[in-house]
């Protein structure tokens, strides 16, 4: 994507939201000049029978079109360019590499509240100064308003001073003295932003903790970052679970802050985000900015504002704050790098664990990468010298690795999926007054309901997917869609009443171990039952408390939690990931149980870990067992390389959906054709077109065309070529199309 020239500029290039891939010209807003627009700046203009917000992305000295033909800026939005060259710099890279059209990019790194034509901060408030004239009226022309009077003194002292209504308030002054005074032209009047204290997204650390003593490898870990830091050095921290990663990320932070610079980190999800902000705020003195998709627009807005003008030494934040503007960059942190939700999976396909990477590049600012089960991309880069690896084998405060059992349920009788082993280990757990997890990674009670006489099963009527039964809400939903029905009482088919439910949820799970331990207390953390902004935090908390009981979920338990007094886990159903058509399956699966037996044994109490499973002989899962997920993942890249797969090839999707199932595949039939002749004789192989994993999702038929390459540079080249192919071609009414570099899923 070019640059436009800034000689002589005399027209403003405008990107707006939208999926053409092109800026749009405008000549300066009426009276005003070039200057008025600065790069990055918002504007509201004419588009089309709209007026839209668009940001100004260049300057040319002329345009394609005639002048005649160019509209003018409407008005600027706000005196400051929203987005600063940083940004706009890391803009282009995405819209480049990612081949997304420029506009959308940039209004993906600004809040939701600044997409729309508002001016102003995400807090205002009233306030008042002093006019010339009011300087200049005798200490004593209102004396028959001793009330207006005595404001007016009080302005009168800080003459260049702006003094809010709640300043007023404060100091026992009456907002109804300004307004009088405002009307006799003896105060100025004004609108100025402000951060209030108790605003959810800015909190004021308090410092209440010093530092912990690192160990020998923690001391260790971090001595190699304070060494590397500059030049956008990129750190891979690998650490088994409970190694004290975070105590190095803080100590890292420490010494940013010292620098006078600011910190980002990402965590994977919001349900993390309470527990990492809680020990921030209890180490530093700084404010703090937080962002996740519970915040309100209001709310984020202050954030990134905060952000923004160097009001914040740190930002914590999901996927999307990894775009947020710091005048002061000094290290970018990505815990559980590995895990899937930093992807965007719709619109622009990002991933934030590489934008960061990229943005610490570009920003000459430190990165730091960390783990107990890395991606294998990040691990073979480390391997490769292109990130420094930095190693944490042991656990910290003297907490051992728990003991991983495997339960062969083939033939055994279950409880309602429970072996009689996981029970009793669960019973000793409690009667030794600790607690323990069921993880099962599906929610809703079961995930088919079956007709015992004739076999007809409750189908998704807009997916290719069956239905959860959820037996507390009487519904049968989709989890990929979202549709949902009544629970029906008898067959659609043939009338029969027996109707069964088949397989585990976490809903089906809890009311078992409920009959199981009817004393005792049962926590189920799902999707369904965390809705609520304060649901998990409650739920949390009631963990903390370290009283016995059984905690069961999915991987919302799985990632980044340290309960002390959990002893025991028990996973169940973990057989489905290791044979997922997803080339990805089983390094997912790995990490995922990985990740949920970490949460055993964190205090000096030993954990156990049970996992059933009807593949006890699985070489990936005995591999795992034995010797650890370090050796592992090194067999699954022995076996990527042999495969030619991600990180030894590069890969993008071209995916496209439509209502009509034959427009899907045969749009890309069409640009595997018109690409044809410039593939030939090239590294990129095209595969396809195929049907997606799910061929047909809400209604709509979905297909994909791969591109894989042993280099990166051919396969970008083919990429830009499909755009233009695009461009020139005719696409089907109602068909959507989009480009997925790096691709993570469906493949």
């Amino acid at each position: 994507m070019s640059h436009p020239s800034t000689s002589n500029p005399a027209v403003v290039q405008v990107a707006i939201a939208s999926p053409l891939y092109r800026l749009f010209d405008y000549l300066p807003v009426a009276g005003g000049s070039i200057q008025c627009h600065p790069l990055g700046s918002r504007v509201l203009v004419p588009f089309g029978k709209r007026e839209v917000v668009g940001i100004v992305a260049g300057h040319q000295s002329q345009s394609a079109l005639a002048i005649a033909q160019l509209k003018c800026v409407i008005k600027p939005l706000g005196s400051r360019a929203a987005l600063e060259p940083p940004q706009l710099k890391l803009a282009h890279w995405l819209a480049d590499y990612y081949h997304h059209p420029l506009g959308d990019v940039l209004f993906n790194m600004l809040p939701n509240a600044l997409r729309k034509p508002v001016i102003g901060g995400a807090y205002t408030e009233r306030c008042w100064q002093i006019s010339t004239h009011g300087q200049g009226l005798p200490a004593t022309a209102l004396a028959r308003a001793p009330k207006q009077q005595a404001l007016l003194n009080m302005l009168r002292s800080e003459p260049e001073r702006w003094t809010s209504d709640r300043e007023l308030l404060q100091s026992g002054h009456a907002q109804q003295a300004a307004l009088q005074l405002f009307k006799k032209e003896l105060l100025y009047q004004t609108q100025k932003e402000y951060l209030p204290h108790d605003c959810p997204s800015v909190l004021q650390g308090n410092k209440l903790r010093d530092p912990l003593t690192l160990n020998e490898e923690q001391a260790t870990v971090l001595a190699q970052i304070r060494a590397s830091q500059g030049q956008g050095a990129v750190s891979l921290i690998e650490g088994v679970t409970g190694s004290g990663k975070t105590e190095v990320y803080l100590q890292a932070i420490s010494d940013t802050l010292a620098q006078g610079k600011q910190a980002v980190v990402l965590v994977p999800e919001i349900g993390l985000t309470p527990q990492t902000i809680g020990r921030f705020v209890e180490r530093f003195d700084c404010k703090i900015a937080v962002f996740h998709s519970g915040l309100s627009d209001k709310e984020r807005l202050a954030a990134w504002q905060a952000s923004r003008d160097g009001e914040v030494g740190i930002i914590i934040g999901t996927r999307s704050a990894v775009f947020t503007p710091c005048p002061r960059p000094g290290l970018f942190i990505v815990d559980e790098e590995h895990d899937n939700s930093y992807k965007q999976q719709d619109g622009l396909h990002y991933s934030a664990r590489d934008v960061a990477v990229m943005r610490g590049h570009f920003e000459q600012a430190p990165v730091i990468l960390g783990s107990a089960t890395p991606s294998l991309e990040t691990l073979h880069n480390a391997q490769q010298k292109k990130y420094q690896y930095c190693v944490l084998t042991q656990r910290a405060g003297g907490a051992v690795m728990p003991s991983v059992t495997f339960i062969d349920i083939r033939k055994l009788p279950l409880h309602e999926g429970l072996s009689d082993t996981a029970i009793q280990a669960i019973a000793d757990t409690l009667q030794a007054g600790r607690q323990a997890m069921v993880f099962i990674n599906r929610r809703g009670f079961a995930p088919l309901l079956i007709c015992h006489d004739c076999g007809w099963y409750a189908n998704c009527n807009h997916c290719d997917a069956r239905l959860t039964l959820h037996q507390r809400a009487r519904r049968l939903r989709c989890h990929h869609c979202d549709f949902s029905t009544v629970i029906p009482s008898h067959c659609p088919r043939c009338q029969s009443a027996q109707l069964l439910n088949i397989g585990q949820g976490t809903e089906r799970s809890t009311e078992t171990l409920a009959r199981l331990f009817p004393s005792t207390e049962i926590l189920r953390i799902d999707r369904d039952t965390t809705r609520s902004k304060s649901s998990l935090d409650n739920s949390i908390q009631r963990i903390n408390e370290q009283r016995p009981l059984i905690m069961v979920g999915t991987q919302m338990l799985a990632k980044g939690h340290h309960f002390t007094a959990l002893d025991t886990v028990v996973m169940l159903d973990v057989d489905q990931g290791l044979y997922n058509p997803d080339f990805r399956g089983a390094e997912k699966t790995l990490q995922l149980m990985e990740q949920v037996a970490g949460r055993a044994g964190r205090s000096t109490q030993l954990g156990k870990v049970f996992i059933q499973t009807h593949l006890p002989d699985h070489p990936l899962v005995r591999t795992w067992a034995e010797h650890g997920f370090k050796r592992a993942s090194e067999d699954m890249l022995q076996e990527r390389h042999a495969l030619g797969l991600p990180p030894y090839t590069y890969m993008a999707l071209l995916r496209a959906d439509s209502r009509t199932p034959e427009h899907a595949t045969s749009f890309l039939h069409g640009i595997q054709r018109s690409l044809s002749a410039q593939i030939a004789g090239t590294h990129v192989q095209a595969i396809g077109p195929m049907p997606a994993l799910m061929e047909r999702r809400a209604g709509r038929h979905r297909a994909q065309l791969l591109f894989k390459s042993t280099h990166r540079k051919p396969l970008h080249s083919l990429l830009e070529a499909t755009l233009m192919s695009i461009a020139t071609g005719k696409t089907p009414s109602g068909l959507r199309w989009s480009i997925d570099v790096d691709p993570q899923e469906s493949v």
